[in-house]
């Protein structure tokens, strides 16, 4: 099943896809399964679940997102609907944890080595580990995925989508085991794992900021976005 993971809409506050846009998107790059994961809300995972259903078109999304808690940020995955406003509001770790388990859902860590302080209790608890992340360095990668073999978890390549660009930067194969938690759990093959370059993101966050009329934000993107392409320059145009 050609996948892709770790995707952002709409719903969250940094990201920049309309579902309707989004859906329109999976569907012209033959995506099978997406796991569609906002910033402490479901809401982007259901509205392209009525979307795609309206159009009757074949694509499995799981009900899934990203939250926040005290030890860092978790995906947490399910098959079909549960009670997703308590879990969205679920920010102690431990709880989370064992609801997500009583429930039946999934544990995906993202981006371990970016925006986590307690990376290995994370991935102690977590059923996936994604070691590719197309906005990490290659060497937060690298210790992500000696992370997910000490721990034995399963490995996760995470497109981290924010911009319809990203869409097709990290798309995987996975081997059909009849629901998505199923699929999830299996070893996946890269069909194309490609990095986001960190400019390019900058300049994206600062043309979001100013959209979105958020100054202090966009002028944070600007700044690192200027430091960035100095020391591009200075490493003779190093990635």
């Amino acid at each position: 099943m050609r996948t892709i993971t770790h995707v952002h809409t709409r719903h969250s506050w940094d990201g920049k896809i309309a579902c309707e846009k989004l859906v329109d998107r999976l569907v012209d790059a033959g995506i099978d399964l997406a796991v569609i994961s906002d910033h402490d809300s479901f809401e982007g995972a259901l509205e392209c679940r009525r979307e795609v259903r309206a159009r009757g078109v074949e694509l499995e999304i799981p009900v899934a997102a990203e939250i926040r808690t005290e030890r860092g940020d978790v995906i947490v995955v399910f098959d079909d609907d549960v009670d997703l406003p308590q879990i969205a509001e679920l920010k102690e770790w431990e709880r989370l944890q064992s609801t997500v388990r009583e429930r039946g859902g999934l544990i995906w860590l993202p981006h371990p080595y970016q925006a986590h302080e307690f990376i290995e209790e994370l991935a102690a608890g977590a059923d996936v580990v994604e070691v590719f992340n197309a906005r990490c360095s290659e060497e937060q990668n690298r210790q992500a995925a000696l992370l997910c073999e000490r721990h034995g978890r399963t490995p996760g390549y995470g497109a981290d989508v924010h911009r319809p660009v990203e869409v097709g930067g990290c798309v995987v194969d996975y081997a059909d085991a009849g629901t998505p938690i199923a699929t999830l759990r299996g070893a996946p093959e890269p069909i194309v794992a490609k990095r986001t370059r960190t400019s390019e993101i900058m300049a994206a966050e600062v043309t979001h900021g100013i959209k979105q009329r958020r100054p202090a934000l966009a002028a944070y993107f600007a700044m690192r976005w200027i430091q960035h392409r100095r020391r591009e320059r200075s490493n003779g145009g190093a990635r």
